[in-house]
C-alpha cells in the first residue's frame, strides 16, 4: 500500500515537475556513484597500506593517488550506466553511442584532472586525504551534472512538423 503510494506520488512528479525529478534522479544515482566511489577507495587505501605511512611521505600521496585513480574509473563506468540509463534516457546506438561515451569519459576525465588531480593534492597539504576526497566529491557532482545535462545526454531538438518525444527522466 504505502508502496504504491509513492510510486504513485513519483509518476505526478515526474509528469508536473520533469527537470526537478531528473534532479532528483541525478542526485540519488549521484550518492550511489560516490558510495561505489568511496568504498572501493577505502578497500584499496587499506589494502595497500596507507594508513602505515605519515602523511608528508610519497608513499602515502602514491597510495592515495592510486586509489583515487581506480575509484574513479569504477566509479565512472557505474555512473555512465545509471545516468544513461536512468536519470537521461538515453537510447543512443551504434556511432552516437561511442559519441556520448565519449564525451562522457572525456568530460569525467577533465573534472579527475581539475578536482581530482590538482584541488585532492592542493587540499591534502592542509586537510586529510578524506576530508580532501569528500570536498572534491561535492564539487564533482555539481561539475558532472551541467556537463551531462547540457552536452553530454542533451535531447535533440525536435525537427518543425515531427511529433515531440516525452522526454521525460526515469519510468515507474
Amino acid at each position: 500500500e504505502g508502496g504504491r503510494r509513492m510510486r504513485e506520488k513519483l509518476r505526478q512528479l515526474r509528469a508536473q515537475k520533469p527537470r526537478l525529478f531528473q534532479m532528483a534522479l541525478y542526485l540519488l544515482y549521484g550518492v550511489l556513484t560516490t558510495l561505489v566511489n568511496w568504498v572501493c577507495y577505502l578497500v584499496l587505501t587499506r589494502l595497500l597500506g596507507l594508513s602505515a605511512h605519515g602523511r608528508d611521505s610519497a608513499a602515502y600521496r602514491l597510495i592515495a593517488n592510486f586509489s583515487q585513480a581506480v575509484s574513479w574509473l569504477v566509479s565512472v563506468l557505474f555512473a555512465y550506466f545509471t545516468n544513461r540509463r536512468y536519470v537521461f534516457q538515453s537510447n543512443t546506438r551504434k556511432r552516437a553511442f561511442l559519441r556520448e561515451i565519449w564525451q562522457f569519459v572525456s568530460t569525467r576525465a577533465l573534472g579527475y584532472v581539475l578536482f581530482d588531480l590538482l584541488l585532492f593534492n592542493i587540499f591534502l597539504l592542509f586537510m586529510s586525504d578524506r576530508w580532501s576526497k569528500l570536498v572534491m566529491n561535492a564539487l564533482v557532482i555539481i561539475y558532472n551534472y551541467l556537463a551531462s545535462r547540457f552536452v553530454i545526454f542533451k535531447k535533440p531538438k525536435p525537427k518543425p512538423g515531427s511529433p515531440k518525444e516525452d522526454t521525460a527522466p526515469g519510468s515507474f
